[in-house]
């Protein structure tokens, strides 16, 4: 199964503490996720139709150990595959000495651009 691979480097923006999704100074779920699905995003722009983007519908992620700040994490996820309605990926995250820190999946639907934002203009 091919990978497409992001890495960070976990920041104290980054932390639960900062994020107001916990206390403590490591990295935040929500920061986790939102890298993910910023790399689900990515790998699907490069398969869609031109004029085309996605929009999540579902995520599912276990976050399976923190990571402290000033540490690397790299994530990864599968290329897409499509049931017709969605892309479906499979995500995971590794710490610097490659003990998963994260796995899940995202969903993400294509759509016209357009018409997806023309059912919120005022009539």
């Amino acid at each position: 199964m091919a990978l497409e691979i992001s890495t960070h480097t976990v920041t104290d923006q980054d932390t639960a503490a900062e994020l107001g999704s916990g206390d403590l100074p490591v990295l935040a779920t929500p920061r986790l996720i939102n890298w993910l699905e910023r790399l689900t995003q990515a790998t699907a722009k490069v398969t869609i139709p031109e004029g085309q983007t996605t929009v999540g519908t579902l995520v599912k992620v276990e976050h399976l150990k923190a990571t402290p700040v000033g540490h690397k994490v790299r994530c990864e996820c599968s290329r897409a595959v499509s049931d017709g309605r969605r892309l479906i990926f499979h995500v995971a995250a590794f710490d610097e000495e490659d003990q998963a820190i994260a796995a899940g999946e995202i969903h993400r639907r294509v759509v016209d651009p357009d018409r997806f934002m023309a059912r919120f203009t005022a009539q």
